[in-house]
This record gives structure tokens, sequence and C-alpha cells, in this order.
């Protein structure tokens, strides 16, 4: 019996073994830098997986170093990939709008995208468009997946605005097209780095913050502030990671399987989605426990931000890209009609 039983643990543990091999994808041995700033935080934990998961599904020989910070900074990112400096970056559009005219579609303010898997639906469909891919490919690249950054709100000191017009007259901390949409509203939006949002806001220099909860959290806003939104979704960030070129032409093709699989992989998308709604959803709670007063922002009320901020700033935009070249009203379409397709996600 004792025979019968070690032979069969053996045929489990070879079986195990041979199921292990199986599942490794073999290949030559590849090494790739990636360029990032920062610190690893809840929108890295794809990449930070991605990290660990190619060397475990190769048997070590695909392997991918995350660089935070040391590479490159933010902002120079894409030059380094297009001399081939690094494989693998990081981007946000704002930062080089210029660079990218046609990825900040995606950063525009208000529009009809309720939670991080719709945005996800869009942001992946959009940027397979020909326009997409031509502009990602001016500078040798290819995207990869987004970072899905969450849809931002407000946290602010002072009298809770209740109405569109009591919005006038606040100095707020909005970047790029979302300022411009505080802007049709009478506030007066500010670019203040994030990390001197806090010195700002104690000094009374700006009198609220958009940021996503989060970062709210992070930059401890809270602790000045005595009221957020909810409801608002004034936008999000579009970033995401790209691939240099000329790098992922070289790779064999199962290698190049492995990276478009991954994004459904527990570890990629999924796990990108869970830890950002772990993060933002214990927010609310929390600030309300620390006394700030929650302003509620129903589907209605924010109709009316849609329509007097965010539909100028949209074709303000589409403006833009028909002098850059583009057929703007198709790209803005085309966001609407994903975001519209996506909705019940």
């Amino acid at each position: 019996m004792r025979k019968l039983l070690l032979g069969v643990a053996a045929a489990a543990v070879a079986f195990v073994g041979a199921a292990q091999a199986a599942e490794t994808v073999d290949g030559p041995r590849v090494h790739w830098n990636y360029a990032l700033w920062g610190k690893p935080r809840a929108v890295t934990t794809a990449l930070e997986n991605m990290a660990k998961w190619l060397p475990e599904k190769t048997g070590g020989k695909f392997t991918l170093q995350l660089h935070w910070g040391t590479l490159s900074p933010a902002k120079s990112i894409p030059d380094g990939l297009k001399l081939g400096a690094f494989q693998g970056g990081s981007y946000c559009a704002p930062y080089y709008p210029a660079k990218f005219p046609a990825f900040t579609g995606l950063d525009l303010p208000f529009l009809p995208i309720a939670n991080l898997d719709q945005l996800r639906a869009v942001t992946d469909a959009y940027m397979t468009d020909p326009v997409l891919v031509k502009e990602a490919k001016k500078w040798n690249t290819r995207y990869h997946m987004a970072s899905l950054l969450p849809l931002y709100e407000v946290v602010g000191k002072g009298t809770p605005p209740k109405h569109l017009e009591d919005w006038k007259g606040m100095r707020i901390r909005a970047l790029g097209a979302q300022g411009s949409a505080m802007a049709k509203l009478g506030a007066v939006p500010t670019s203040v780095p994030a990390p001197e949002v806090y010195v700002s806001l104690d000094r009374g220099l700006i009198d609220a913050a958009a940021f996503a909860y989060y970062a709210h959290d992070s930059y401890r806003t809270w602790e000045l502030g005595n009221w957020f939104t909810s409801g608002l979704a004034l936008g999000s960030i579009h970033c995401g990671s790209l691939w240099n070129i000329d790098a992922y032409n070289s790779l064999p093709k199962q290698y190049q399987a492995l990276l478009s699989e991954f994004d459904n992989e527990p570890e990629g998308y999924p796990a990108q989605i869970a830890a950002l709604n772990a993060a933002e959803g214990a927010m609310p709670a929390k600030f309300i426990e620390r006394g700030l007063t929650e302003v509620k922002i129903n589907p209605e009320e924010r109709a009316q931000f849609v329509e007097a901020a965010g539909k100028p700033v949209w074709a303000e935009w589409v403006a833009k890209m028909n002098e850059t070249g583009y057929d703007g009203q198709r790209l803005m379409n085309l966001i609407l009609e994903l975001a519209e397709k996506s909705k019940n996600l």
C-alpha cells in the first residue's frame, strides 16, 4: 500500500510539473526597461504585476524592469521611447498635447463615462482608431493599455456650492480641459502642481482642488477643506503605457501574444480596476467622518454641468483638432459613440 501511495504521489507531482512546463512560454532571453515616475501606488498595480507575471510565464526569460523616475523625467518619456533609450514607458496626454493632440480627447471634461470599466472600454477602443495609431507611431510607439485614472471630484473650503452659479469666482486647481470647463462656470482655474496644492489651500491662494479621491487623500486636502463633491465626475486624465515599436517588433510572436494576453489576466486590468475602486470607494465615508460636507450632484444636475461647461469645451477641442489637420468632429463623435455603447458596463 505504501508503495502504491508513493507511486500515486510521484505521478501527481510529475503531472503538476508537466502542466506547469506546458504553461511556460519558451523563447529567447529578453530584458526590457520601463520608464515611469512617482512611487508604487494603486494606479501602477498592473505594471507592477506585469513585471512579475512575464518572467513567471517565460521561466525567467522575458523580464521587465520598472524604473521609477531614474530613466527619464515624466515629460520626456515619449522622446526616450522614440530614440529607443528604453523599451516601454508611461505617459499622460496633458503633459505633451502637442505631441499627442488626439490622445487628449479622453481628457475632455464631463464626458458620459461613469466608471473604470466603461473608461477602459472607451479608451482601448478609441486608441485602435487609425488616427490614434498613426499619432503614436510618430513617436515610434504603440499603445498597450490605459492607466485608468479615476474620475475627478472637488474638495474645497468655504460655503459648499449648491448651484452652478456658486462656482463663479472660485479659485480652483483644475488642469487643462478640466480647467477650461470650470472657467465656463466663472471659476478661476489654476495649474498648481499637485505637491503644492496643500500649501496653496492653506495660504488661501486657491479655494478648491480637483483630484481623484485617492489623490485628495494622499495630498491631504481634506485637512483644509470642509466640503467635497460626489457625482460631479469632472473627468479623467488620459494616461497609459506605450511600447517602442522596434522593440515590440523584434519580439518573437509568442512574447507579443503574452503582452496582449496580460491585459485580461487577473493580474492585468481586473487587478488595476479592483485596486483603484478599493482606493476610491473608501474615501467618501472617510471624508464625512473627518467632518466634510458631501455635495451630492444628481444626474439631472450633472447634465447642467455638461451643457454649461462640457459641450463648449468639446466644441473648442474639435476646432483645435481641425486646425491640427484631423477631423475633430469625427473623433468627438467616436468618443461619444464608444461611451454610449459601453454605458452599461
